[in-house]
């Protein structure tokens, strides 16, 4: 077949000196071949009769595959006379495209949605087939549901391929009992589903769903300057209220709702009607006073937001608050629920749609074993090693442990040195653990790991891997088992060269990966060996109890002595360290501390011994009757210190309580809560399924969820168990699933965009290059592929925003190394909504850095002090890929100095910055207030978290006053060195462009600096109360893969900066010091702010 092709460039003109031979192109499409650079991708289409046909696929400019099949491929059906004379039927609707793998198999029946390009279909390392089309009602009704099916593999990744599930029959098995059985269960429950509504309000849930309300955790003023004065003087909160959106006739009316007596929207709404009946009616010809109990106020400039309902007051809503410390009026519409959601009948739950693994035989226990009936200790066998990837001659040792969270229940045992030969240490050892097999807890795990020795007897680990001692219906492991282990990396921190926090899932390379050849003991029984049911372990513990009166016992009497060595203990913070004397008194005195310090559960369950199953069954059986925990200490529970099921199941349980965890606070922790999920033993667990009730419960938790589950699916430790839990949600959120989905293609075409824009054709040095590369970058977006994908589309930081059309003459990408895109949409004001699309940094450290910001400004305002903190969002999307929210408004300092030409020294320029702003003296003070706000906190965050490498171009300035800090690469004390010098020589940044601004502009106004370095000292004081809760934040945050938290010596950094072990008094005169330091080093900053400057010119 003879095939000739015109050279195109990315913007799709013909190159100069091309060959003028027939080529391929459409209007705003074209397909060309051998194009070096130009991100072609080779495809090949298979007929049903075997004649394969090559083609080479440009990726940016690629036709839907319908016109490919069209324009060229049926074309050369009859051009192509092996495939002419084939029966190969003219009539190219007769077939569609299917997808084989390498093997040449069809893994899954998916019919492609021919509407789509190639790039979209991520076909990858699949091929395009073609197969003839069955004409029938079944095949229609097949094609939708593999359509979905298309989606989620589209939104989530393919499943576990066949050659992985050869290595991983017990998981393999773990799946197919959760999810074809409990998970698949749980989402059909009528409480969980909103697609099973109450038929009294057909339509109530389903609102409630995606459109939550967002509430303040408090309804109360912060008593200080700027916000509760403007609460004061007028008296009352000033609501504009406008009529629905489709109403033929639309009024503007003020209702003034009084601070005091805490008007809710309902009663809002109720005061306008007897004075607007007889004005309007709301949509669908509904009377305004018959609609009363349905009516929402819908913000406007916020497409997705909503507030409702005679709950909570006006005040405690975030958009009413946020208007009123800029002083607006909150404007609404005033709308019919109905008129929002389509009336459309429940929708049963899909079937067949999850993926569908063999069945596995019932759990039945009638012959089992118990554990604790057994009297030998635990041992295994190790037969050998394959696959290491080291060369002949190399000497290697096998360490292992037995462990139950960080703590290891017996010796470490390592075998001698073992040579290597062609990949292979041939072996066979019985390892003795010195533990009694029914002394072990039922999380326990066995670790792993192979360390390659040198000459100098140092040792390097070199692989890894961990397995449950018990599996998930609760029985032994035992037998011949292959286990994969996974590389070690540098970034994997432990004392003891084994990883007890790492998962117990084998690596999914198996083919390829050093395997572990381990037989696990069977103790001579035929039957199952299992731990215990939960009954008979209170039956235990009730059996060994200690005397009435005895010390340990409920009713032991307490010495004044014991109980203040008690309230020593208790009252040190989480990460001081116990001793063995500590726990034996917190231990002895466990039901004094359930009775009278029930917050101190972490430290009574680091006194337990758990190899000891008398021990474990006496706490279990203390647990029952233990008072629920605040957020605070709960969320510890969940770390990796914690895996018993019974312990994690009453953490979860404290979290299960919305009126004293309400979505709002969840929303906060929710990336603390994902990464605890990789720290459980098995797939199904309490923890899974409150996120899973909750994220079913309301759109914009599942939106979160969707995402940091989503961001991770690149980790082979992870990917199996996120992606069950996805699959679940977008099994049943029908809807949700079809906004993510698109989100999802925006992000793959801004991918593309961005990889065009880093090709080496463009030399940024170069200004015309520069411009060429902004030129064809808007190019692409102008095609209608793009405009529509990247039209029309929720935005992926937050469900509240939609992204209407794209201002493309607006867009443009940034000078930085990864060249991020800046992205401007307009929304259905015709505003503009600014995003930052970034592919190639990890923005991971920058999120959680963020989150903790937003979680410093929520304990601050619970207690009154409202600091203007900018927290933007920022969100992950992928490995090394996500968006940003770019601040409008705003400017860095080192662009206000340069505005203001007159040297980063000169204090000034801030300040004058302000005035340009702000004409009046009024708005000017204002300005500057919002300034001594936002610095405090910022100064008192940046401390507290360590943050470094800060210059004024990652501090910014809004025009309203606020300042705030962006790019958040380096925390907890990690700060830039250059020749072993620190680059940070001050704790936080204080120049005196910013003491300038305080002062208003005067040397000599010391009240306003008073004031200001006394709110730094309150906001610091009030932080140091919720240590608790900042550390177990971060220790949750171990496993997430961030460099700069790896171990738990990490997060004492933040032990250093908040002194959780002095006085207040003690801690105030700390902050002054630094304060002071702050102060005579300002110099330093302000020089640091010039290099930067003269560096970027």
């Amino acid at each position: 077949m003879a095939m000739a092709w015109t050279y195109f460039d990315v913007a799709g003109r013909p190159m100069d000196g091309s060959p003028q031979l027939p080529s391929i192109k459409t209007p705003e499409y074209m397909i060309d071949r051998d194009r070096p650079n130009n991100y072609i991708r080779d495809v090949d289409f298979l007929f049903p009769n075997g004649i394969l046909l090559p083609f080479s696929v440009r990726d940016y400019f690629s036709p839907p595959m319908d016109q490919i099949k069209t324009s060229i491929i049926w074309r050369e059906v009859h051009n192509y006379r092996p495939l002419a004379d084939n029966d190969i039927r003219a009539e190219k609707n007769s077939y569609n495209f299917f997808f084989i793998n390498r093997m040449g198999e069809s893994p899954e029946e998916v019919k492609m949605d021919e509407s789509q390009n190639l790039e979209a279909w991520k076909l990858q390392p699949f091929l395009a087939m073609f197969q003839k089309l069955v004409e029938n009602k079944e095949e229609d009704d097949r094609s939708t549901k593999t359509l979905d099916k298309i989606k989620i593999d589209h939104l989530i990744g393919r499943g576990i391929q066949k050659e992985s599930q050869e290595s991983f029959q017990t998981k393999v098995a773990e799946i197919n009992h959760y999810l074809k059985q409990k998970m698949s269960e749980m989402a059909r429950e009528p409480g969980i589903t909103i697609l099973r509504r109450d038929p009294k309000s057909p339509m109530e849930n389903q609102f409630q769903w995606k459109y939550p309300v967002r509430l303040r955790s408090h309804d109360f003023i912060p008593s200080q300057p700027g916000v509760e004065s403007r609460i004061v003087n007028i008296g009352a909160i000033v609501v504009d209220i406008g009529f629905g959106e489709r109403a033929k006739m639309c009024y503007k009316l003020t209702t003034r709702v009084s601070q005091n007596n805490g008007k809710t929207p309902e009663d809002a709404v109720k005061m306008e009607l007897p004075l607007n009946k007889k004005r309007t009616t709301l949509n669908y010809g509904t009377p305004l006073e018959d609609s009363k109990l349905y009516i929402a106020l819908k913000v406007i400039g916020q497409a997705e937001e909503y507030i409702y309902g005679n709950k909570f007051p006006l005040q405690q809503y975030k958009y009413v608050y946020q208007c009123l410390v800029k002083n607006t009026a909150p404007q609404f519409l005033l709308v019919a629920r109905e008129s929002v959601i389509d009336p459309k009948p429940a929708v049963p739950p899909r079937k067949g749609s999850i993926a569908n693994y063999s069945q596995i035989p019932s759990d039945r226990r009638g012959d089992d074993i118990c554990v604790w009936d057994l009297k030998e200790g635990y041992y295994l066998t190790v037969r050998g090693i394959g696959k290491v990837q080291l060369p002949d001659g190399a000497k290697v040792k096998l360490f292992m442990g037995l462990y139950h969270g960080s703590e290891a229940l017996c010796s470490i045992k390592t075998t001698d040195e073992m040579v290597v030969q062609e990949g292979v240490c041939n072996m066979k050892l019985d390892v003795a653990f010195d533990i009694p097999a029914c002394d072990i807890p039922q999380m326990a795990r066995v670790c792993f790991t192979l360390c390659a020795t040198g000459k100098k007897k140092d040792q390097t680990a070199v692989a890894w891997v961990n397995v449950a001692v018990f599996d998930f219906r609760s029985r032994l492991t035992r037998g011949d088992r292959n286990l994969p282990m996974w590389p070690w990396t540098d970034e994997m921190q432990t004392e003891e060269f084994l990883y007890p926090i790492g998962s117990v899932t084998p690596n999914a390379q198996g083919n390829e990966a050093t395997t572990l050849l381990i037989k696990f003991p069977d103790f001579n029984m035929k039957n199952n060996i299992r731990y215990p049911a939960f009954d008979k372990v209170l039956e235990c513990a009730a059996k060994h109890m200690e005397p009435s009166g005895a010390p340990g016992s409920a009713m032991m009497k307490v010495s004044k002595s014991h109980l203040e060595q008690l309230m020593m203990i208790v009252q040190r913070d989480s990460l001081s360290p116990l001793f063995e004397q500590d726990k034996e008194l917190l231990w002895m005195m466990r039901y004094e501390c359930c009775h009278k310090f029930p917050h101190a559960l972490p430290k009574v369950l680091s006194s337990v011994k758990w190899n000891s199953h008398i021990d474990v069954a006496k706490m279990i059986a203390v647990l029952q009757t233990w008072p629920k925990l605040d957020v605070d200490f709960a969320l510890q529970l969940l770390d990796f210190n914690y895996p018993d099921k019974n312990i994690r199941k009453f953490a979860v349980s404290c979290l299960d309580n919305k009126d004293t965890f309400s979505d709002d606070e969840l929303s906060r922790y929710l990336l603390q809560l994902v990464q605890a999920l990789k720290y459980e033993t098995h797939l199904c667990c309490p923890l899974v399924e409150f996120l899973l009730t909750r994220a079913l419960g309301n759109q914009h938790i599942g939106h979160q969820l969707f995402w940091l589950l989503k961001s991770e699916m690149y980790n082979p430790y992870v990917s199996v168990q996120y992606r069950l839990i996805l699959e679940v949600y977008l099994v049943v959120s029908g809807e949700h699933m079809m906004a993510l989905h698109k989100q999802q293609e925006a992000l793959g075409k801004l991918c593309i965009v961005n990889g065009l824009i880093k090709s080496e054709r463009y030399n940024m040095g170069d200004q015309k290059s520069h411009e060429q590369a902004k030129k064809d970058m808007q190019a692409v977006l102008q095609q209608k592929t793009y405009q529509d994908i990247l039209s029309n589309l929720g935005s992926p930081l937050s469900p509240l925003f939609r992204l209407k059309s794209l201002a493309i003459d607006k867009c443009k990408f940034m000078k930085s190394k990864k060249r991020p895109l800046w992205l401007v949409w307009k929304d259905d004001l015709g505003q503009d909504v600014s995003l930052i699309y970034k592919n190639g940094d990890d923005l991971r450290q920058d999120m959680l850095t963020l989150q903790m910001l937003e979680i410093m400004d929520n304990i601050w305002q619970s207690e009154g002090l409202d600091l203007r903190m900018n927290v933007y969002r920022c969100l992950a999307t992928g490995q090394e890929q996500g968006v940003i929210e770019a601040v409008g408004q705003s400017q860095t300092i080192a662009n206000i100095q340069k505005w203001f030409n007159r040297g980063a020294f000169d204090k000034k320029a801030v300040f004058e910055w302000l005035k340009h702003h702000h004409k009046t003296p009024e708005s000017l003070d204002e300005a500057v207030e919002e300034f001594i706000l936002s610095c405090a906190g910022y100064c008192v965050a940046t401390y507290v978290l360590g943050i470094g490498d800060r210059h004024n171009d990652n501090i910014m300035l809004k025009q309203s006053g606020q300042l705030f800090h962006i790019d958040f690469g380096h925390f907890l004390g990690n700060f830039k060195s250059k020749f072993g010098v620190k680059r940070e020589r001050v704790p936080f940044v204080l120049t005196t462009h910013f003491v300038y601004v305080i002062q208003k502009g005067k040397s000599n106004n010391s009240e306003n600096f008073k004031r200001f370095q006394s709110t730094c000292e309150k906001a610091y004081l009030i932080l140091r109360k919720k240590a608790p809760l900042l550390f177990s934040l971060f220790l949750m945050m171990l496993s997430s893969g961030i460099p700069q938290l790896t171990c738990p010596k990490d997060v004492n950094y933040l032990r250093e900066t908040l002194v959780p072990h002095l006085s207040e008094i003690d801690a105030r005169a700390h902050l002054r010091s630094r304060f002071n330091q702050v102060l005579k080093g300002s110099w330093k900053a302000s020089l640091y702010f010039w290099f930067h400057i003269q560096l970027n010119q």
